[in-house]
């Protein structure tokens, strides 16, 4: 893993204050070390090498919310079929203050690469996402469905631009 550590991946503010154990079995760790070095570390070099040639500025990016274990889920109301819970998601915010062109390029920069999904989430009224959900593979650990949506109160729609 090239931009993110397993503690960076699986850490959780939550999961400190609640006192939930929210360390990944090995199997998980597997599939969280498969998704970064196969699709996040990718996408971050790609996003630097952006930023650089579009003056963008700083260029880092962080996971706000990696792998989630069954007892920091339910304590976030996450989805029981969350990709998080199996070492496939990851919501990542970019520190330039650019996230809507972040999500513009992650979009088109997984248009040839196999993902399962991109969520735009919390999007404002202009298409402003809070973060970026970027799913490596359906938890089933098989399908990799393509798809891109937005969230905006709540709803999910076709991916806004």
């Amino acid at each position: 893993m090239k931009y993110f550590t397993l503690e960076e991946c699986t850490y959780s503010a939550t999961a400190i204050a609640k006192g939930i154990n929210n360390t990944p079995s090995p199997e998980i760790e597997a599939h969280i070390v498969e998704s970064i070095e196969t699709l996040i570390d990718p996408l971050c070099e790609a996003w630097d090498d952006y930023c650089t040639r579009n003056n963008l500025g700083k260029v880092d990016i962080r996971i706000s919310s990696g792998y989630r274990g069954p007892e920091l889920n339910r304590e976030m109301d996450g989805s029981s079929t969350s990709a998080h819970c199996h070492g496939y998601a990851f919501d990542l915010v970019q520190t330039n203050g650019k996230m809507r062109e972040f999500k513009r390029f992650c979009r088109k920069f997984l248009a040839d690469k196999a993902f399962d999904q991109l969520i735009s989430e919390g999007e404002d009224k202009n298409g402003m996402p809070s973060w970026m959900h970027v799913g490596y593979k359906h938890p089933d650990g098989v399908k990799q469905h393509r798809q891109c949506f937005s969230i905006i109160d709540g709803k999910y729609y076709p991916m806004t631009d």
